[in-house]
């Protein structure tokens, strides 16, 4: 073993050990995406930028990434964002009827992204779609996307998590809490699930799913971290959606509702899956100026438009929704936060 193989066993062991030592008190640390680099922590950094995006998979299940998705990270760069939050749907994924998963396509996909991501000169933190967590089968007539424990092995193995590692957790920057929520979990038979959306040809998707022992650990983070000038959390399915089959299992969403809304420095709950974007809690594109704590609520935001092919808005919505490439702008300014809306062709 080299001085570079040992560096990153060693490295993989801390993580691991770290990852399981703060279960307690809530979700485990998030890696950034490979490639992107590392988020050093600065606890007194209180006036910062991020970007948060989504949805900038591939049509199908093709390795070749929309160009879109790289003039987003280029163009981000004038905002000198310390991070990037990713809302999922990174890759094309597994979309083949009635074959069995190609391992060594999905990577290639995988590292086709990372490529791509490297480019964006800050650490990427993703929250898994459903793109990267289900697969596409036929079930008697009906084409159905499902969640697929294979598929989320493959996730955790390409993006570098530790053994027995989740793909859901969080981080810390200057005055704030960053909560990656994973929407894809594999239900039990048990569960009672939302219809979820019909999209192409007749092709049934799923309504995503949150696990109790998920959220269990979100409480613990949640209030752990309450003394923290704000929480930002991010998710694939939405809460809030412009579309209502497009939204979160229902049993999910409104307990997690409920949840954000007992903790008054949630400033945002950042989603994708839909491939627009969304201001579900305004009447306007550009959110006001938020101060936190606030006893109104969280904001909450749709961002699927990083390079999937885009929806279209609801009529009802065209004061507050947006069918079109685009990226979201968050500046914290310490109990402030200032969100725009930015726009790519």
């Amino acid at each position: 073993m080299n001085l570079r193989q040992l560096t990153a066993a060693v490295c993989s062991m801390v993580f691991f050990v770290v990852a399981h030592s703060q279960t307690s008190d809530g979700f485990p640390p998030l890696k950034p995406v490979p490639r992107t680099g590392h988020l050093t922590d600065n606890p007194q950094q209180t006036e910062f930028t991020f970007i948060a995006a989504g949805d900038n998979r591939p049509n199908g299940g093709k390795v070749t990434q929309p160009p879109i998705f790289a003039q987003i990270l280029n163009d981000a760069k004038q905002f000198n964002p310390v991070f990037m939050l990713w809302a999922g749907d990174t890759i094309g994924g597994f979309r083949i009827v009635g074959k069995k998963m190609d391992r060594t396509h999905l990577m290639n996909q995988y590292k086709e992204f990372f490529r791509i991501a490297s480019t964006a000169g800050v650490p990427i933190f993703n929250s898994p779609g459903n793109h990267e967590m289900d697969r596409v089968d036929k079930n008697g007539k009906e084409t159905i996307e499902t969640p697929d424990s294979e598929m989320q092995q493959l996730y955790l193995e390409m993006m570098e998590y530790p053994k027995d590692a989740p793909p859901y957790g969080a981080f810390d920057y200057g005055n704030s809490r960053f909560i990656a929520v994973d929407t894809e979990e594999v239900p039990t038979q048990l569960v009672v699930r939302s219809p979820g959306k019909v999209v192409g040809k007749n092709l049934k998707l799923d309504p995503g799913f949150v696990s109790s022992k998920q959220i269990e650990l979100l409480k613990a983070d949640l209030e752990a971290n309450k003394h923290k000038a704000h929480i930002f959390v991010f998710m694939h399915h939405p809460i809030k959606s412009a579309k209502a089959g497009s939204r979160l299992n229902k049993e999910n969403a409104d307990e997690l509702e409920k949840l954000f809304a007992k903790y008054h420095n949630v400033s945002y709950v950042i989603a994708a899956h839909e491939h627009i974007y969304f201001n579900a809690s305004g009447h306007t594109r550009n959110p006001p100026k938020r101060k936190d704590p606030s006893k109104d609520g969280p904001g909450y935001l749709v961002t699927g438009g990083a390079g999937a092919p885009l929806d279209k808005c609801p009529s009802k919505s065209s004061k507050n929704c947006l069918a079109a490439n685009h990226y979201i702008v968050f500046t914290v300014k310490g109990d402030d936060v200032e969100v725009k809306v930015v726009t790519v062709k």
